[in-house]
């Protein structure tokens, strides 16, 4: 499947700049919503730590891997959270 460039900019919109996020899960949140808009999902797996890096799967609706999402994060000093993610 090809990400429509609409998808991957929402997605990609979700990434930190004006925002910061509270809490990982909070992040998560965000990027999930944007791919259930789409009728996909992530099958997000344990991300730990305060900073890292992983590639998730992107699940349609019958849990076919369709794609990857790619996400970044890091711990400012203030406590929350910088996400970077983009899909491919």
């Amino acid at each position: 499947m090809k990400f429509t460039k609409k998808l991957r900019n929402e997605f990609a919109g979700c990434s930190s700049g004006p925002v910061y996020y509270e809490s990982k899960g909070h992040a998560i949140s965000a990027f999930d919503a944007v791919l259930e808009s789409h009728g996909l999902h992530l099958d997000f797996n344990a991300y730990g730590g305060d900073s890292g890096y992983g590639s998730y799967d992107v699940l349609d609706e019958e849990s076919h891997c369709v794609g990857y999402a790619f996400l970044s994060w890091y711990r400012m000093p203030s406590g929350r959270y910088e996400f970077v993610g983009y899909l491919a």
